[in-house]
């Protein structure tokens, strides 16, 4: 066999694989770049390269300031204090969403939710609701809110990464690159629940509401308002560096932060080791050594070929569509980091076949990937609200289908715009 098909192969399998959810993600994601080796597609160096770049430095740098800014309560005073100031249903939902996608933007998804769930809970018992109808829209919030900034979620890492190597740094990606599409998809999202979520959403009792309605009632001390502060300073940093050569890098700036965090006691070395997400530093660096044996070997050309070729020469942006839809179809039942890995290559081939921008196509990938909402496997932000809600599968198809639907259309007026296929 070639080793374009052995790359098509390896890459084929690791889909199903990924679809089929048979295996622990971490074993999996670790035997993608094994399997590249020992077929020869990539050499040793290549396995373990990407675990000391600068995208898993600043993964793990956020992690440790996302534990403190949960810790410390924080993140509960602010999101009590809003809640309790919206009268109604529709201004809650909108209100859920936009916090929990701002918070998200910043820190993990799944610990914003975490974190949330119990307010959330207790603000709906509150003003007579079912927990169910705040709880939806907290994680389309929450997955949708990440695609605000550069350290919102894994994939916008691996959209960078896959940007910036490609284009061999001709490209570069902004702490606020995605922001352009992130903020407009999310305040649209929040609008489109507010108005027509109470028709869309379901309406179920939840036994588990009493059990969850008296936790997260920490009370934010100097503490809190330290990591805040560290947090801000950190953010702001990294902006800045894009325009201010004499500052450090983003992961740099990022380990500052966490090492403040540490220092001035707010939590301890333990807790910050405890912080690292280690599934996604998984899938950020053992994905990686994929798309490049599919780059190297030929094989994402021939997969851009193929869909440039079925899609009948009508265009980059039917080319982005039929993508977008692709990732999204396979975010709903798949991880949606692991979807954008192997896609954003895919994306940037397929630009780069008819001499268009890819960053339109790329990001379209990121952005499909995101809205991981109809069902409760995409993300395990989903899965956590299933017993606090009472939910079941089909509760997050018919909210997460239209919701999908403003998703397509934004993206496909936005992208073009913001990254003109042909400049």
């Amino acid at each position: 066999m070639t080793p374009e098909g052995i790359a098509l192969l390896i890459f084929g399998l690791a889909v199903v694989l990924f679809v089929v959810d048979r295996l622990p993600m971490g074993l999996l994601v670790f035997s993608v770049p094994l399997a590249l080796y020992f077929t020869g597609l990539i050499d040793a160096k290549e396995i373990f390269a990407p675990l000391i770049g600068q995208s898993i430095i600043l993964v793990v740098a956020m992690s440790v300031i996302g534990a403190a800014l949960f810790k410390t309560g924080m993140a509960e005073k602010i999101g009590a204090t809003l809640f309790r100031f919206c009268p109604g249903e529709r201004t809650l939902i909108f209100a859920v969403m936009i916090f929990s996608g701002v918070v998200s933007s910043f820190v993990s998804n799944t610990g914003t939710v975490a974190v949330l769930i119990p307010i959330v809970m207790g603000v709906a018992a509150a003003h007579r609701m079912k927990p169910c109808r705040l709880l939806i829209p907290l994680t389309a919030g929450a997955t949708i809110g990440g695609n605000i900034s550069v350290i919102g979620s894994p994939g916008n890492l691996i959209a960078k990464e896959t940007i910036e190597k490609f284009s061999e740094g001709a490209m570069s990606v902004t702490f606020f690159e995605y922001a352009k599409i992130g903020i407009p998809l999310l305040i649209a999202a929040a609008v489109f629940y507010a108005l027509l979520g109470p028709k869309l959403l379901p309406s179920k009792d939840s036994p588990a509401a009493e059990a969850f309605a008296g936790r997260g009632e920490t009370k934010a001390d100097w503490r809190g308002w330290l990591t805040l502060a560290i947090l801000l300073v950190t953010v702001g940093a990294m902006i800045a560096a894009d325009y201010v050569k004499a500052l450090p890098p983003m992961h740099i700036t990022a380990c500052l932060g966490a090492v403040a965090v540490v220092l001035t006691g707010i939590i301890t070395q333990k807790e910050a080791f405890a912080a690292f997400d280690m599934q996604a530093v998984f899938l950020l660096s053992f994905m990686t050594p994929l798309g490049t044996a599919m780059m190297r070997t030929g094989a994402a050309q021939r997969i851009a070929d193929t869909v440039v070729s079925a899609a009948g020469g009508h265009g980059p942006l039917v080319l982005m569509a039929l993508l977008w839809l692709t990732v999204w179809g396979l975010t709903q039942v798949m991880s949606n980091t692991a979807t954008c890995a192997l896609f954003c290559p895919i994306g940037w081939t397929i630009a780069k076949t008819l001499g268009a921008d890819p960053r339109a196509v790329v990001i379209a990938v990121l952005i499909a990937s995101s809205v991981a909402v109809c069902t409760p496997l995409a993300i395990p932000a989903n899965s956590m609200i299933l017993e606090p809600g009472n939910l079941r599968f089909k509760d997050f198809f018919k909210p997460g289908i239209f919701l999908s639907a403003v998703a397509f259309a934004l993206s496909m007026i936005l992208l073009p715009m913001l990254y003109p296929f042909f400049p």
